[in-house]
């Protein structure tokens, strides 16, 4: 499991033990009070959901491993900022994916040709550019063609098409927890749909 290190935040130590049944709002709560030993449960419950969304968005597993331990530290600095009728892990999504982007920013600002993808079916879409499995040569230049293809994506794109293609989340759901309209979202799986294919084929040998 990742490690948190939490020497600056100024949290306090518990003063109840915490209840293994305690959900996410309970620990958020205490988190928010002040408790430091309400972050390791949630870290134990979302960590790997987190580190695989970083993983598809990042595409290297240290950068992967450092942007959930930078997302974890930013939700104790910002844990005051979280509302109690908020789904927490939508919450815990959208700090993450933000320290993506901001990663990737840093690391990547090139752009790509862009065409607007026609209305149609997202999900037969997206069968066109599913990962093959790691299957020898020919799964192995698959993936590559893959990383090749979402590194031409501009962030916000690249944010949508992970949580769309590889969390399977709904568009509802990637509007909530990344705070753009149902509208953006739809415009911009669309655009990076086309993004990926065309370089799909211009990667082919």
């Amino acid at each position: 499991m990742v490690a948190v290190s939490l020497d600056a935040a100024p949290l306090v130590a518990s003063s109840a033990p915490i209840p293994v049944e305690a959900s996410d709002r309970e620990l958020m709560a205490r988190l928010v009070a002040g408790d430091r030993e309400a972050l390791a449960p949630l870290v134990e419950r979302h960590y790997r959901r987190l580190y695989r969304i970083a993983l598809s968005y990042l595409r290297d597993p240290d950068d992967a491993l450092d942007c959930v331990q930078e997302a974890f530290v930013k939700v104790v600095e910002r844990a005051g900022s979280w509302r109690d009728s908020a789904d927490v892990g939508p919450w815990l999504t959208r700090i993450l994916v933000n320290q993506a982007i901001d990663r990737y920013r840093r690391s990547k600002r090139r752009g790509r040709f862009m065409e607007p993808l026609a209305e149609g079916d997202h999900d037969q879409a997206l069968e066109c550019v599913q990962p093959a499995p790691d299957r020898g040569v020919a799964g192995r230049e698959t993936r590559a063609r893959v990383d090749a293809a979402l590194r031409g994506l501009p962030a916000t794109q690249r944010a949508v098409f992970v949580l769309r293609h590889y969390e399977e989340h709904t568009l509802d759901e990637i509007a909530r927890t990344l705070g753009l309209s149902l509208g953006t979202v739809k415009s911009s799986l669309h655009r990076a749909l086309q993004r990926v294919r065309q370089r799909l084929l211009d990667l082919r040998p």
